[in-house]
């Protein structure tokens, strides 16, 4: 499966921000879920006393005329300094932007998924994400059985017990976020 993409918007800050601190790198990222999109180009972040913010919110934009992100903590006596760097309220606005463009494209992504009741003698494996759910209501004596799911990106889903196949099914190929909705009912 591919990767996390919080972790993909996070590597690409830090490759486009290679100076920065990893303290720099944990703040956007703390602010993250304080963003909030007003327009294209113009986003709010609310202010965090423990990360050193003065102010309840924040003004972060995108300039035209000068290709250039801007925020209202730079119109401060500190933020004269911070204005030649970029701050942490632009850094995770950008982040977020990267996040949501990740997550529509993931959304979007297609996979296959199959079930199946297998029994469980050894470690169950498949060629893909694996969730199990136990088969309750068994006598005593059977074996435990366990219903599966599985998602892959191989429209060839193949369930191995100890290393052997004990299911081989054709996926239904559905976009990602209806296998992960489905997926959920397995967890315990």
């Amino acid at each position: 499966m591919r990767r996390d993409p919080l972790r993909d918007a996070v590597e690409k800050l830090r490759r486009d921000f290679p100076g920065k601190s990893h303290s720099w790198i944990k703040r956007a990222l703390l602010r993250l879920g304080d963003v909030r999109e007003v327009r294209d180009g113009l986003y709010l972040v609310e202010g965090r006393r423990e990360l050193g913010d003065w102010k309840p919110l924040y003004q972060v934009w995108f300039s035209n005329a000068d290709r250039r992100w801007y925020c209202s903590c730079y119109l401060t006596q500190f933020g004269l300094r911070r204005r030649r760097d970029i701050c942490t309220h632009v850094a995770a606005v950008l982040l977020f932007r990267r996040y949501k463009k990740a997550l529509e494209r993931v959304q979007h992504r297609r996979v296959y998924i199959a079930e199946a009741e297998v029994e469980r003698r050894q470690k169950i494996a498949a060629n893909g994400e694996l969730y199990l759910k136990p088969v309750r209501s068994l006598p005593l004596f059977a074996s435990p059985r366990y219903r599966v799911f599985v998602i892959s990106e191989e429209r060839r889903i193949v369930i191995k017990c100890g290393g052997y196949v004990v299911a081989e099914a054709e996926g239904e190929e559905v976009p990602l976020a209806t296998a992960k909705f489905l997926a959920e009912s397995y967890e315990s």
